[in-house]
């Protein structure tokens, strides 16, 4: 009898320390799935507010990430951030002869001066900046040869566009198309690069766009690469300015851009070569004003976007991009570029052509 007591006294222990065992496992499940629960909103929480922050630093500051070791010195972004309004930054006087314009002092990020920056504006030529990009981007021997065909050149004599020269048939290096391009302006030559590095001028200007995307331009498009009039085709002074300031942290695109002139050897469809001088320094030197040093840029001009002119200088030891849209003349723009360098940062007056001293 008290075997059997023993044995039921047994059985009941072994039944309660099994529940009880089993309470303890159903616990420590809730608590850990609880935890496990609470640690994941966290990190989840987290990783909301750091994006959230990577969002908000994106959108206010334009702010384009810098190369990782992993990337390459040739593939890798350059670091290029929007530049801020302070409060020296000034409104462009009335004098400036341009409906859009942008000085900015880059070593600083500020804005010098701006006039309706962010307005839309048709880029004309100055788009052949973004194609000088994408070309030297995507080229990896600029001593290779592309052969300029007729449907490369024949329909830009139609419509009157400037050309590098290049006939049918010729076989000029990489190199003579992008200085062809950028010193001449020539729709020739920016065709030949787009069909070499993309196939069509369609795929090129793909690229263009997802170069804006890529660089974080919010106001550009195009349609061409070439700059020809389409009211697709647009931009503004402000992403104009960072476009230019992109290229220039480029090596190759930042000696072409400052080009003065670039000789083609003479070719059998050219016996005397060809000569590409720069629609920039054709018009000016570039150290009329003192303490003032123009280093390179492009010229455009249709008559929808009026005269624009996109340039970068050295003033007092530090880098400036000034970018003019819709000027009424030419030389308007030139001597305004002179007397903004001039005027808003070196602390000199404004340039007065010699006709006029």
């Amino acid at each position: 009898m008290n075997k059997r007591r023993k044995q039921k006294r047994n059985a009941n222990l072994f039944k309660a320390g099994t529940a009880v065992f089993l309470l303890v496992l159903i616990f420590i499940g809730a608590f850990t799935a609880r935890y496990l629960s609470r640690h994941s909103r966290r990190t989840d929480s987290a990783a909301s507010v750091i994006s959230a922050e990577a969002v908000k630093t994106t959108d206010e500051l334009s702010v384009y990430a810098e190369p990782t070791t992993e990337q390459s010195e040739e593939t890798a972004v350059p670091f290029v951030v929007f530049p801020e309004k302070t409060d020296k930054s000034q409104k462009f006087k009335k004098e400036y002869d341009a409906r859009n314009a942008i000085l900015i002092n880059v070593d600083d990020n500020e804005v010098v001066a701006y006039r309706d920056e962010h307005i839309q504006l048709y880029p004309a030529s100055l788009t052949k900046i973004m194609t000088l990009i994408v070309a030297v981007e995507n080229i990896d021997d600029l001593s290779a040869t592309i052969k300029i065909t007729h449907e490369m050149v024949a329909p830009y004599i139609t419509l009157d566009a400037s050309r590098a020269g290049f006939e049918p048939d010729e076989t000029p290096t990489l190199k003579d198309v992008l200085y062809g391009m950028i010193l001449c302006s020539g729709a020739d030559a920016s065709l030949a690069a787009a069909e070499y590095v993309a196939g069509s001028e369609e795929e090129f200007v793909k690229l263009m766009n997802a170069k804006c995307d890529e660089i974080g331009l919010k106001r550009t498009h195009f349609t061409n690469v070439v700059g020809l009039h389409d009211k697709n085709n647009y931009s503004t002074a402000e992403d104009i300015a960072v476009l230019l300031e992109y290229a220039v942290q480029n090596k190759t695109c930042r000696e072409i851009l400052s080009a003065v002139e670039y000789k083609v050897p003479p070719t059998k469809q050219n016996p005397e070569g060809l000569v590409f001088d720069s629609t920039l320094f054709s018009r000016m030197y570039g150290d009329e004003m003192p303490g003032v040093k123009i280093l390179g840029g492009k010229t455009g001009f249709t008559d929808e976007s009026g005269n624009c002119i996109a340039t970068f200088a050295e003033v007092n030891g530090k880098t400036y991009i000034l970018v003019l849209c819709g000027g009424t003349t030419n030389w308007n723009n030139v001597y305004n570029t002179l007397s903004a360098y001039s005027e808003y940062c070196a602390g000199g007056k404004a340039y007065v052509p010699p006709d006029e001293r």
